[in-house]
């Protein structure tokens, strides 16, 4: 008896929001004249629709780069090394962005005893030129003020090797891009 109970002071809450909600509504009463037609100027409702449109952005890359094997000109180069081919990363806002770049260790994985320092990566765009290293703090590669509906920037980059810290094997660093509104 105790559930029936419940249940129906649940129907009629549902009966009583859904009387609310109808009283809520906007109506118009419309009469004509003629028995054909209303006139479209005195028969109609004005409804206001809202929408709510946070910052939404999308990034992309295009794929994993390997970069060059050096050769012994490489090993101490102030310039280092740089990819052959650019990555293409592509950013959708609808407002504007930015895209930093940040590793997320202090060094590269690689082969017992290496210490190969993330700051020997160095990153360039087709916009900033000028290498900057990459650390585990975030550095700014890109902004934009305006919207995009898909702005390509092609990623380069450049690395540093140092006859003492670059054994042979191989080495991997994650670079994490970062986007966000400015």
């Amino acid at each position: 008896m105790k559930v029936t109970r419940i249940i129906a002071a649940a129907a009629m809450s549902a009966v009583l929001a859904g009387t609310a909600q109808a009283q809520a509504t906007p109506s118009v009463n419309c009469v004509s004249a003629s028995a054909t037609r209303f006139d479209p100027a005195t028969c109609f409702l004005t409804n206001t629709v809202t929408a709510h449109i946070p910052w939404v952005a999308r990034m992309e890359l295009a794929s994993a780069t390997t970069l060059p094997t050096p050769t012994a000109a490489d090993f101490g180069a102030a310039a280092g090394r740089s990819t052959t081919t650019p990555t293409v990363l592509t950013v959708r806002a609808n407002a504007g962005f930015r895209v930093t770049v940040s590793a997320p260790s202090a060094t590269w994985t690689g082969p017992a005893g290496s210490s190969k320092p993330a700051r020997d990566l160095r990153i360039f765009t087709d916009v900033a030129t000028t290498p900057v290293a990459l650390s585990s703090t975030g550095v700014s590669i890109f902004s934009s003020t305006s919207a995009s509906a898909g702005r390509a920037i092609n990623v380069g980059y450049s690395v540093l090797y140092n006859w003492t810290t670059d054994g042979p094997g191989a080495y991997t660093l994650g670079v994490n891009y970062t986007l966000t509104s400015p």
